[in-house]
């Protein structure tokens, strides 16, 4: 499946991006940005492509959920190792990682009973992570660009901490039912 191929590069392509910006001695330049960018632009076409040739499936809708639960890990502990998310600001990298691993949860014990996966909350957190991770980790274009960046990794973390919240809410109605 064309698709399933998609997703494996583009998680295999979180591996030398955490290279580049934990040991990459805060000289990141384009090349991790490319590769950040590059996992997200695949993360769109790899479902387009699976609808478009109709190869849908329970093995692919896990390792794209793998892809896109790597590739924020890889950014995030590489900034932090890296020492460009340092201090209070590895709280708010910890909530978005944590996140991952809380909702996962919450999806294993109550499978398709927490509503819609994506709602519009959701999206403005992916978005507010996604240009948090984008600012952090390009080269400095502009003197404000590292303030800015993490200033939208806390919305970001509000942001998921207020899903999580949602999830969690849900969860604890399913589990009432029984």
């Amino acid at each position: 499946m064309i698709s399933n191929t998609i997703t494996i590069f583009r998680t295999l392509l979180t591996i030398p991006l955490f290279a580049l910006l934990a040991f990459g001695a805060g000289a990141y330049g384009w090349w991790p940005l490319g590769l950040f960018l590059g996992a997200g632009l695949l993360d769109m076409v790899d479902g387009k492509v699976a609808r478009a040739r109709n190869e849908t499936s329970a093995f692919g809708a896990m390792i794209d959920l793998i892809g896109d639960r790597l590739l924020t890990f890889a950014a995030v502990l590489g900034l932090m190792i890296g020492g460009t998310i340092t201090g209070m600001h590895v709280a708010a990298g910890v909530v978005l990682v944590a996140r991952d691993l809380i909702v996962a949860s919450m999806n294993e014990a109550l499978p398709g009973k927490l509503g819609p996966r994506v709602g519009t909350q959701e999206k403005v957190k992916i978005i507010a992570a996604f240009s948090a991770l984008t600012l952090l980790i390009a080269p400095l274009l502009f003197e404000q660009q590292q303030t800015i960046g993490l200033g939208a990794l806390w919305i970001a973390a509000a942001l998921t901490v207020a899903t999580v919240v949602g999830y969690w809410l849900a969860a604890l109605k399913e589990f009432a039912k029984g």
